[in-house]
C-alpha cells in the first residue's frame, strides 16, 4: 500500500510542478494576460509550484530515511512546507478577494482598480505565511515539549487554515447568491426583449444575448477544490496531533492531498479561465498552423 502512496505521490508532484510551471510562464509571457486578476494568479502558481517541487520529495526522503539529518534541519524542513502550503491558502485568498469584489461590487472594483496596486496585495500574502513559519520555527528551536508542539500547530496551522477557510466560504456563498440574481434578470430581460421582438414583426430570427459567469464559475471551482481537500487534510492532522498510533500511511495523506489541490488549479485556468483558455486556444491554433504549413 505504501508503494502506491509514493507512487501517487511522486505522479502528482510531477504533475503539479510542469502545470504551474507552465502557467507561470505563460502568463509572465503573454502580454495580453498582464491584468491585475492574472498577477494573482501568477502569484498562486508559484506558491503551487514550489508545492510540487518541495513537499512530496521531502516528505518521502523524511519518511524513508527518518534518521538522516539533524534535528535543526528538520526543523528547516518543517518550516518551508508550512510556508509553501500557507502560501498558497493566501494567494488562493487574494484571488479569490479580487474575483469576489469584482463580481460582488462591480463599480466598486472598477472604480478602484486603478488605485489598487497589485504587487503590495501579493507582497502581503507571501509575508504573512512567512511570518507565521518564523513563528513556528522560533517555537520549534526555543522548547522542544510536545505540548508546545501542538499548541504551535493549532495557532499557527489549523488556526490559519479555519480562518481563511471561513473567509473562502463567504466569498464563494455571496458569489452563488450574485450569480444567481444576475443570472435570473438577464433570463427576464431576454424574455422581454423575445417578446417585443415578437410584437414587433420583425423578419430576422430572434438572436438571445449569451451572458457569461466563466469568472464566477472559475474561483468557484478553485475555492471548493481547495476546501475538499483542505477538510479532510485538517481532520488527519489533528489526528496526526492528538492520536499516538497514526500510521505512516495518514502523513502520507496529507502530503499527497496537500499537492493535489495545487495539481488541479492549472486545469481549472485552462478550462474555466476565460482569457487564459482563449489565449491557450491561439497558442494551440498557431502551433498547428506552423506543423501543417512545414
Amino acid at each position: 500500500m505504501k508503494v502506491w502512496f509514493y507512487i501517487c505521490g511522486w505522479l502528482v508532484s510531477a504533475l503539479t510542478a510542469l502545470g504551474n510551471g507552465f502557467i507561470v510562464v505563460f502568463v509572465a509571457k503573454t502580454r495580453c494576460l498582464h491584468s491585475q486578476s492574472n498577477w494573482f494568479v501568477l502569484s498562486l502558481a508559484v506558491a503551487d509550484f514550489g508545492v510540487g517541487v518541495i513537499i512530496f520529495p521531502f516528505s518521502y526522503a523524511s519518511l524513508r530515511y527518518p534518521t538522516a539529518g539533524t534535528t535543526f534541519s528538520k526543523w528547516i524542513y518543517i518550516t518551508a512546507y508550512w510556508f509553501l502550503v500557507h502560501s498558497s491558502v493566501a494567494n488562493l485568498c487574494i484571488l479569490t478577494w479580487d474575483r469576489y469584489t469584482a463580481i460582488v461590487h462591480p463599480l466598486r472594483y472598477i472604480t478602484s482598480i486603478i488605485m489598487r496596486r497589485a504587487g503590495k496585495i501579493i507582497l502581503f500574502a507571501w509575508l504573512i505565511p512567512l511570518l507565521i513559519s518564523l513563528f513556528l520555527f522560533l517555537g520549534m528551536f526555543t522548547g522542544s515539549s510536545p505540548t508546545v508542539s501542538k499548541v504551535l500547530r493549532l495557532t499557527g496551522v489549523s488556526g490559519f487554515d479555519i480562518l481563511c477557510s471561513s473567509l473562502l466560504v463567504y466569498a464563494v456563498v455571496r458569489i452563488l447568491v450574485v450569480a444567481r440574481s444576475q443570472s435570473l434578470q438577464n433570463s427576464a430581460m431576454e424574455s422581454l426583449r423575445k417578446e417585443l421582438h415578437t410584437r414587433a414583426l420583425f423578419t430576422t430570427p430572434f438572436r438571445p444575448i449569451r451572458h457569461k459567469h466563466s469568472s464566477a464559475r472559475f474561483i468557484i471551482a478553485i475555492v471548493v477544490l481547495f476546501l475538499a481537500c483542505n477538510v479532510v487534510k485538517n481532520y488527519l492532522i489533528l489526528r496526526i496531533m492528538f492520536v499516538s498510533d497514526v500510521s505512516e500511511n495518514v502523513a502520507l495523506v496529507v502530503t499527497v492531498l496537500l499537492v493535489a489541490n495545487s495539481a488541479a488549479n492549472p486545469l481549472v485556468y485552462a478550462c474555466l479561465k476565460r482569457d487564459i483558455k482563449r489565449e491557450l486556444r491561439r497558442l494551440i491554433c498557431r502551433r498547428g498552423n506552423i506543423e501543417t504549413t512545414v
